[in-house]
C-alpha cells in the first residue's frame, strides 16, 4: 500500500462492515506523499538515497520513503536545474519502487514470505502505472493476487490481477513446485515485470483528486481476502493479535549500485526471514516495531549488506533486478 488515508477520506461503499480493528494503521506506513516544489524556468529533482523520484516543472504531489514516523520529506533532496539543461523533457514523471510481503493464513506463522512481490508505481504526466515483479512464494496454498486503486479516496478499481483458472505459482512463477526463493538459493529469477500483472489509467478521466495509490491483497481459501495495510479493508489487514497480514516496505536504508548503469538502485530491497522462520527471529527490533508503539527508522535497525543468518538473501540474489520497463504505456491501459 502505498500510503495511509484517513476513513473519513473513504467512500463509504468502500469500508467492510463489522466492528473495525482497533490499530493505528499510520503506524505501520512506510510511504507517504510529498508536494513538489516548482521554480520558474527549472526542472525539479526529487531523490531519495540518491535514487530519482521525480522529475517536474509544474507542481504534482508524489509518494516517497516515510524516513520518519512524522514526516514524509526528510531524508529527501530536492534540486532545481534550469531547463536548458532538461532539453528532453517530456512533462511531469515519477516512480517509486515497494517490496509486499505477505502471510497467507488468518493464523500465520510470521515469516512473511508467503508471498513476496516487487512493485513499481509510475507516472508519466496523465497515466498512472504499475507492474508486479514476483519474488518469492513460501506458500503451498492457492493463491491470487488483487489490488484496490484509489484517486484520492475515490475507488477506481477493485479485483484481482491473476488471470481466470490461474493463481500466482502458475501465473508468475511457471507452476514450479515446492517453495520458491524462500532459502539461500534462487528456484527461479523472474527478473521482469510481468505483462499480465500491469495496469495504468488516464488520470485526468477520472474524477475527484488527491494521488493515485495502490492497496494490495491476496486471495486464499476460496474467497478469503487478506490485506497489506488497508485502511478501507482494516479487519482484513490484521489478525486477532493486532499484527500485519502484509508488510509494504518502501525504504530500508540500504541502497545498492547498479553493476551496468552505476546508479544507485533497490533502497527498498528487503531480505524476508527464511521459510518458517519468525521474523522475530531474524529482526527483533522489526518485531519491536510490529508489536509495541516504539517509532521506526529502517537505516537503524536493517543493514541489507550483512544479511542475518535466518533471512533470504535475496538482495543478493539477484531476485529484485528487473529490466527498465514503463508501465505507463497505452498497450496496458485499463480504461
Amino acid at each position: 500500500m502505498l500510503a495511509f488515508l484517513a476513513a473519513s477520506c473513504i467512500e463509504k461503499g468502500d469500508v467492510r462492515p463489522g466492528s473495525p480493528v482497533d490499530v493505528d494503521i499510520d503506524h505501520y506506513q512506510t510511504a507517504g506523499t510529498y508536494d513538489v516544489p516548482v521554480k520558474e524556468g527549472c526542472i525539479t529533482v526529487v531523490k531519495a538515497y540518491g535514487v530519482t523520484l521525480a522529475e517536474a516543472e509544474s507542481p504534482m504531489t508524489i509518494w516517497v520513503p516515510r524516513m520518519t514516523l512524522t514526516r514524509s520529506d526528510e531524508g529527501l533532496t530536492t534540486t532545481f536545474v534550469p531547463r536548458d539543461e532538461y532539453p528532453n523533457f517530456a512533462g511531469n514523471k515519477s516512480q517509486l519502487f515497494q517490496v509486499v510481503c505477505f502471510e497467507d493464513s488468518r493464523r500465520g506463522d510470521y515469516d512473511y514470505n508467503d508471498l513476496v512481490i516487487h512493485v513499481l508505481y509510475q507516472t508519466r504526466q496523465n497515466i498512472f502505472g504499475f507492474g508486479v515483479q514476483p519474488v518469492a512464494l513460501g506458500s503451498t496454498k492457492s493463491i491470487k493476487l488483487g489490488c484496490v486503486v484509489y484517486k484520492g479516496g475515490k475507488r477506481v478499481f477493485k479485483g484481482l490481477i491473476t488471470p481466470d483458472g490461474a493463481d500466482c505459482r502458475s501465473q508468475y512463477f511457471k507452476s514450479m513446485e515446492g517453495t520458491l526463493n524462500t532459502y539461500d538459493k534462487v528456484n527461479i529469477k523472474v527478473g521482469e515485470y510481468l505483462g499480465s500483472t500491469i495496469r495504468n489509467w488516464d488520470v485526468s478521466k477520472i474524477e475527484g483528486n488527491g494521488p493515485m495509490r495502490v492497496e494490495w491483497y491476496i486471495e486464499v481459501d476460496n474467497g478469503v481476502e487478506l490485506y497489506a495495510l488497508s485502511t478501507a479493508y482494516l479487519n482484513d489487514s490484521f489478525d486477532k493479535d493486532k499484527l500485519p497480514y502484509g508488510l509494504v516496505i518502501t525504504a530500508t536504508g540500504t541502497e545498492y549500485v547498479d553493476e551496468n548503469g552505476g546508479y544507485l538502485c533497490g533502497f527498498d530491497w528487503f531480505n524476508y526471514p527464511r521459510e518458517s522462520v519468525h521474523i522475530k527471529e531474524v529482526y527483533p527490533e522489526l518485531w519491536n516495531w510490529l508489536t509495541t508503539d516504539s517509532s521506526y527508522d529502517f537505516a537503524d535497525i536493517y543493514d541489507g549488506r550483512n544479511v542475518p543468518a535466518n533471512a533470504c538473501p535475496a538482495a543478493d540474489l539477484g531476485l529484485f533486478e528487473a529490466r527498465t520497463i514503463d508501465v505507463t504505456n497505452r498497450k496496458y491501459r485499463a480504461d
